[in-house]
């Protein structure tokens, strides 16, 4: 399948997917379009069909000047009828064939092949800049977050603004870890105690946890189901590796991380009944909450996230759950500097106009946020 002007667009579905990162030409490329494990984990989508283009290549005389990844989902009506959708990600163009308008004929390839149903978020401001100009897609919707700076992590902050400061990084790694000595000496004495609660940690979601996020599921416009959740929790994009391989070496986007942990938790009272689930995600030691279900409890939730940023030694948190947000500024989960997030959603035009849910909530995690 082709989408031809003067720049080729190649169209991969599963089984070209597959051909792809089998092929000789994806192990000695310069540069690939995706990494196996994230081509693994588009494969085994619950969500997505045969037919489905999961990823979109730009050639030039054969040679690859930028591609688009497609995350194939589902977006609920208010008759709670499903809408099969796609979420662009991962958009890249070679430097050097910049002012061809190789962006913009992708992204009309990628509306083409998914007849409009297209959504994005976690976009930098350029990116959104070329989706405006576009206009297919609705005005943006914002969904509000925060982020604590738990740890001393200079090292990661500052090397990328300056080169004065990348020259600089043991000098900030002894400081990061003077800091992070005298830290962990004070928490000592600042340790709160979970009483009345326990925790565990699971590697995929049983019937019981399943009924539970039914039983408390807010009006959710994606509505992840027991399959889709394990997917997500199995399946990340992002591999635990001491060292860059060549393949992450070769592809734009992260592939692989020093520390990357994606796991489901449980939070019983004393009489072990269930009363929270999350996703959490360690990357770096950056702790995120993807997905949140809750019977109201948030004290505990709060106790528990704080032992676990404890426990693995988290440096940066950030949560985009309002319901926790609201209750942080009444009980800090974390007495940290910490700064207002803003991410934006961009819904096309023509899922607009097909009498969405109203008054949804959108999980931190839906999209591809879960996976990275």
């Amino acid at each position: 399948m082709t989408y031809k002007e003067m720049i080729e667009i190649k169209l991969l579905n599963k089984t070209a997917l597959r051909s792809y990162i089998d092929s000789e030409t994806f192990q000695n490329a310069p540069v690939i379009a995706i990494s196996k494990h994230r081509a693994a984990s588009q494969i085994s989508n619950p969500e997505a069909t045969e037919d489905d283009i999961l990823l979109l290549i730009a050639f030039e005389n054969d040679n690859m000047v930028g591609y688009l990844g497609v995350l194939p989902d589902k977006i609920f009506t208010q008759k709670n009828e499903k809408i099969h959708c796609g979420w662009m990600s991962c958009l890249w163009v070679d430097p050097a064939h910049r002012g061809k308008k190789i962006a913009q004929k992708l992204i009309e390839a990628c509306f083409n092949s998914w007849n409009g149903n297209i959504l994005l978020t976690e976009y930098t401001d350029s990116a959104g800049a070329l989706y405006r100009k576009t206009q297919l897609f609705d005005s943006p919707l914002k969904k509000e977050g925060r982020r604590w700076y738990v740890r001393a992590d200079m090292q990661t902050i500052l090397s990328p603004k300056n080169a004065v400061f990348k020259k600089s990084e043991p000098f900030l790694q002894v400081i990061d870890a003077g800091i992070n000595i005298i830290l962990d000496f004070l928490s000592i004495f600042t340790r709160t105690k979970r009483e009345g609660c326990q925790y565990n940690f699971v590697s995929s979601i049983d019937d019981e946890v399943y009924s539970f996020i039914l039983s408390n599921r807010r009006n959710e416009i994606f509505g992840r189901n027991q399959i889709d959740l394990n997917w997500i929790l199995q399946n990340p994009w992002i591999i635990e590796n001491n060292k860059i391989d060549s393949d992450a070496n070769k592809y734009h986007f992260t592939a692989v991380a020093k520390k990357f942990d994606c796991r489901g938790v449980e939070i019983r009272n004393a009489d072990n009944v269930l009363i929270a689930f999350f996703i959490f995600t360690n990357r770096n030691g950056h702790f995120r909450l993807p997905y949140l279900y809750h019977n109201g409890d948030l004290e505990r939730i709060r106790l528990v996230c704080r032992d676990l940023i404890s426990t693995l030694k988290i440096k940066t948190c950030t949560i985009y759950q309002p319901e926790l947000l609201e209750y942080f500024n009444q009980k800090p989960m974390v007495g940290t500097l910490n700064k207002k997030l803003i991410r934006s959603y961009l819904i096309s035009k023509t899922l607009t106009t097909q009498n969405l849910k109203s008054d949804f909530f959108i999980q931190d995690g839906d999209g591809d946020c879960a996976f990275t």
